[in-house]
């Protein structure tokens, strides 16, 4: 088996071990999707000479699907960062 092959079977089993939990964590479900699309886009990106225009469009699709998780990802450590925040404040709040 190939190591990008290996890669992808192990992505996907973190993927569906993720979605089976109860309280699935966002961040990890992210990563595995990130992870699954950068070796879709590497399988095709290594044969850019024999690639039709609807290949190249899905390689574009799936790139843009992998910008906006990465986005969302962002968003929401920054929103985590936040509320981790105010919890402290409320804490010291009540402390004083």
């Amino acid at each position: 088996m190939e190591a990008t092959t290996v890669k992808t079977a192990y992505a996907l089993f973190l993927h569906r071990s993720e979605l089976q939990r109860r309280k699935a964590h966002f961040a990890k479900m992210s990563q595995t999707k990130i992870l699954l699309t950068n070796e879709l886009i590497a399988k095709p990106s290594s044969a850019h000479g024999t690639c039709s225009y609807e290949d190249l469009q899905i390689l574009v699709r799936e790139q843009q699907f992998k910008r906006l998780l990465e986005q969302k990802l962002q968003h929401r450590a920054k929103q985590l960062k936040a509320v981790q925040r105010q919890n402290r404040k409320l804490k010291l709040k009540r402390l004083q």
